[in-house]
């Protein structure tokens, strides 16, 4: 039986200039029962320590788990790492340098238990942070439910555009994930596209919200 009802998992990796907020406002989600597991893939700067200083100091702090590789793997390795790791019923993966909205879990997991789904997807808005004169760009979805083989991979794959390629912002569940052995590719480039749209194709209870939960 999991521990959590849901596991955030961040790989970190040479984010000190991110991680602080970025973990915080994970931390500050309204919903109560979360894992923050935090994966160390060993780089060089001072990521892990200040992941250690919010643990001791949080209210949260006893909900934070850090694991570390024995050296440096990538981002690929990180998150299979994390779906081995995770004592949460459900994973929500994040990038160490964005953020999440205080609802953002609650919100996913109450569709994910009213709908009894495999998977939920939050929206999303990108922030350009070297563009001064422009705001946040949202992605939004429909609010639709996709239930039955080959929904989710039909919405997915039309016109090369139905969903976002990143890994990041949609609650999954674990036991899917670990069933069917669904693992990151190694690679540098678009590991998580490859995943995400792998996935898909083993869902059939799906849920698209139109709520921007998520800040690239």
């Amino acid at each position: 039986m999991s521990k959590y009802d849901v596991t955030i998992g961040i790989p970190v990796y040479n984010a000190e200039k991110y991680i602080r907020k970025t973990l915080e406002s994970a931390l500050n989600q309204s919903y109560s029962n979360i894992e923050f597991l935090i994966l160390d893939d060993r780089g060089t700067d001072n990521s892990i320590s200040v992941v250690q200083e919010i643990k001791n100091e949080h209210p949260r702090g006893k909900d934070i788990r850090i694991v570390s590789q024995p050296k440096n793997l990538g981002v690929a390795q990180a998150r299979n790492r994390i779906i081995d790791e995770a004592m949460g019923t459900y994973l929500y993966f994040m990038d160490s340098d964005d953020v999440i909205s205080e609802d953002c879990i609650s919100l996913l997991y109450t569709n994910m238990m009213e709908y009894q789904a495999e998977v939920v997807f939050g929206s999303y808005e990108k922030v350009e942070l070297f563009k001064h004169d422009s705001g946040p760009i949202p992605y939004q979805y429909p609010h639709e439910c996709l239930f039955g083989d080959g929904k989710l991979a039909e919405f997915s794959y039309r016109c090369y555009g139905g969903i976002q390629a990143s890994a990041c912002n949609y609650l999954v569940s674990v036991d899917l994930l670990r069933k069917n052995n669904l693992k990151f590719i190694n690679s540098r480039y678009w590991e998580d596209m490859v995943f995400t749209f792998e996935l898909v194709t083993y869902v059939s209870r799906a849920v698209m919200l139109p709520n921007i939960t998520y800040s690239y």
